[in-house]
């Protein structure tokens, strides 16, 4: 009797292997399928006209290109628009939606904000069975599909970049110890005229993700009146690596760019304790885009690890989503020691919800405000 048992559960076990096996093999097969359809189609367009984030430049984006076209067996010509100006083109788009113009671009790429905000426009095409065709392209990816295509964005737009916000500063004008670990202590006096903010109210704005509302607005206008002058990014770290500001903060990836032109560069970093904004950056096809399915191959495949040591070798941008790669690895081991866990509008429904707020005529209200209260510190 006991070994009739065991036989039958040998049986049972045997035929739930043969039926994970054939659930395998056919879905494997229909993306084989799938695969071979869309890369035809993007054969028989001959062409795709895409974005490419400027910080990879010339040589970056011809080696993106050529790895792309040499995955899939292609011949088609590639024109890349690497003049920067992210926000600019997405405005461009909607207008472009608005007055019935065919879009400039197949496929663009942009944070959060540039893309929810094309979605929303009805500016954005659903890749049709997305989850099968990225993982026959990029099984790694696909594994965190979840964070690869997020939530409302699943299947509209592909993560192949995050930026992360980070502290960057002289150590031979501060110590770490001596910087301020909180976006609070930026407002105390000890730190007036040591750094520099942004023009633009990106990250400022993310605050409210761990803020209230009014207390937020409160610390960037200290952060404002403490302020040095404002600069972009990388005028603020210029300004840090020649001594004139003792700190800054902008993306993470700024200072692999600077320790690979110069090891000795006087720059590190380090990051806030109680909020570390992240933002996503996405490929998205555009809707009516002239070359659609060369778009949809390439958003897929740039969510890719091939695609992913490109832009780390040539742009230094870590991709969290990921973490494959030295500087991805790097950047999630520092925040991973001091226990940070980064915050973005992705992270729950209620986070996007505060994010939609800001386009609300109240939002837009306290937009104006937080940019007053960085730029007068009013």
């Amino acid at each position: 009797m006991k070994q009739t048992g065991l036989i039958y559960l040998a049986l049972v076990g045997l035929l739930a292997a043969l039926l994970f096996t054939n659930e395998a093999g056919a879905a494997s097969s229909e993306g084989s399928r799938l695969l071979q359809r869309l890369t035809a189609e993007a054969r028989k367009e001959g062409q795709l006209n895409l974005m490419v984030v400027s910080s990879v430049g010339e040589k970056g984006s011809r080696e993106l290109m050529n790895a792309f076209k040499k995955r899939f067996g292609l011949e088609i010509t590639m024109n890349a628009d690497l003049s920067g100006q992210e926000s600019q083109k997405f405005n461009q788009a909607v207008a472009e939606i608005k007055a019935g113009i065919s879009p400039t671009f197949d496929l663009m790429q942009g944070s959060d904000e540039n893309v929810l905000s094309l979605k929303d426009a009805g500016g954005s095409e659903l890749i049709g069975h997305w989850e099968i065709l990225l993982r026959e392209i990029a099984p790694e990816a696909h594994k965190v599909k979840e964070r690869v295509s997020p939530g409302e964005l699943a299947g509209h737009s592909f993560v192949w970049s995050t930026r992360t916000v980070a502290l960057l500063y002289n150590p031979k004008l501060i110590s770490e110890a001596e910087l301020p670990k909180t976006w609070k202590q930026m407002g105390d006096s000890k730190y007036r005229g040591a750094f520099s903010l942004p023009p633009w109210t990106t990250i400022a704005l993310m605050g409210i993700l761990k803020y209230d509302k009014d207390e937020w607005l409160e610390i960037v206008r200290g952060m404002g009146r403490n302020k040095r002058e404002v600069l972009t990014y990388d005028a603020g770290v210029q300004r840090v690596l020649l001594g004139d500001l003792k700190f800054t903060y902008g993306n993470a990836d700024a200072y692999f760019e600077h320790k690979a032109k110069d090891p000795k560069a006087p720059l590190a970093e380090t990051f806030f304790e109680d909020l570390t904004p992240m933002r996503q950056v996405s490929y998205v096809v555009r809707k009516g885009a002239k070359h659609p399915h060369a778009a949809k191959l390439f958003a897929l495949w740039v969510a890719s690890p091939e695609a992913n040591e490109i832009f780390q070798k040539h742009a230094f941008s870590e991709n969290l989503v990921l973490s494959q790669g030295p500087i991805s690895r790097k950047v999630a081991q520092a925040l991973n020691q001091r226990k940070i866990k980064p915050a973005s509008w992705f992270d729950s429904p209620q986070t996007l919800e505060k994010f939609r707020w800001l386009a609300s005529p109240e939002g837009r209200e306290y937009v104006r405000a937080m940019a007053r209260a960085q730029r007068e510190g009013k």
